[in-house]
């Protein structure tokens, strides 16, 4: 399929441009179709269709659709069929090794709270705790899910195709949780920026908007920003980052295995990438320039706090004159923010709050990371 798919060129940009505009409408349609009655594999497939149209769409005025867009759909076709297999792609109905109990029966202790905040997801990538983040999704009951950027990792997925099950079980987690009546906000980052040219669109029940601001109530304004533009190295320094990245995965890889020897010798999960960053001077310092710098971008908006993700790293103080929070990621810490009914915002580290719960609401996670 990559051998036929990398010979395919395209013969008129005019041509290739409104296939590409088609197919997006087309897929979005599908989608909220699918989504709205129910029909969970349909929507998925839908799903995967749009992200290859908004992509193609994207690389005609790069001018690398030759290159990029044949890998993503050679990617898309393996998922094509693998969604049309009898078994749903896997071999073993257990999507990753998350257990079917986990994945179909909802948690006792769910948690009311008015609004939740994730970001950082990277959904395509083997660093991704999809089971965990589904985990969290369940035990938290939100009017209002804020998606704070890198849901999706366009960067990786672009050279590497790597979307097994249990990402499309977060896929089917938000799906449902649109269904219920929640209200999902999409706010995309860097890694997601493809989406950012459809700000302002709404998808299946999915808004898609550049920037949000959000009435707490605690009587505050928050600016909801993903937070890539006031990066200096991402938006000045492109190949920095992007040999940055590719060093993140190997430390990201390094987890995986740390985290396996530890679980056989019954320790809980640990990150090795984030106790390094935090060790390292020049990380702590870009830290703190980055919750300066988006403290001073909520001032100038008018409001007295903001909300981000992009350095995987979750903070809530007011040391810059503003409320600073960051809701951390899921290929580290685990970490996501909720605003409870009372006005308080709180960090949540879910490996550690899980421990907290009863054992056998505990058997569905460590049979998920075994």
């Amino acid at each position: 399929m990559r051998a036929l798919l990398s010979r395919l060129r395209p013969s008129s940009d005019a041509l290739e441009r409104a296939a590409a505009i088609l197919l997006v409408l087309a897929a979005s349609y599908q989608f909220g179709h699918a989504a709205s009655v129910g029909r969970y594999r349909a929507a998925e497939f839908a799903l995967l269709v749009l992200i290859a149209g908004i992509y193609w769409h994207r690389s005609i005025f790069r001018r690398c659709a030759s290159r990029d867009v044949t890998k993503l759909l050679a990617g898309l076709a393996e998922a094509m069929a693998a969604a049309f297999r009898p078994d749903g792609g896997n071999a073993d109905p257990r999507p990753h090794g998350l257990h079917a109990g986990a994945m179909q029966a909802m948690p006792r202790n769910v948690v009311k709270v008015r609004s939740l905040f994730v970001s950082d997801v990277h959904l395509g990538t083997r660093g991704c705790q999809a089971e965990r983040l589904i985990d969290f999704l369940r035990h938290h009951d939100a009017e209002t899910v804020f998606l704070v950027g890198d849901i999706v990792d366009g960067w990786h997925l672009r050279s590497n195709w790597y979307w097994p099950s249990a990402h499309n079980a977060v896929v089917r987690e938000l799906i449902e949780l649109a269904q219920r009546g929640r209200r999902l906000v999409y706010i995309p980052g860097n890694h997601d920026e493809f989406l950012r040219d459809y700000a302002g669109a709404a998808f299946g029940g999915v808004e898609i908007v550049e920037r949000a601001i959000h009435r707490g109530l605690d009587g505050r304004d928050y600016l909801i920003v993903h937070g890539d533009h006031f990066d200096l190295v991402v938006r000045h320094a492109r190949w920095l980052a992007l040999i940055g990245d590719a060093g993140y995965r190997a430390a990201l890889a390094c987890n995986v295995w740390l985290n396996w020897i530890r679980r056989r010798f019954g320790f809980g999960y640990w990150s090795f990438s984030s106790w390094a960053k935090l060790r390292v001077k020049n990380a702590v310092n870009h830290i703190g320039r980055f919750e300066e710098v988006l403290s001073s971008e909520a001032a100038r908006s008018n409001v007295q706090g903001v909300i981000c993700g992009h350095i995987h790293h979750a903070a809530l103080h007011d040391d810059f004159g503003v409320r600073y929070i960051n809701s951390g990621d899921w290929v580290e810490s685990c970490t996501g923010v909720v605003e409870r009914y009372d006005g308080q915002f709180e960090i949540v580290r879910w490996t550690e709050a899980r421990t907290t719960l009863g054992a056998a609401e505990l058997a569905p996670l460590a049979q998920a990371a075994a």
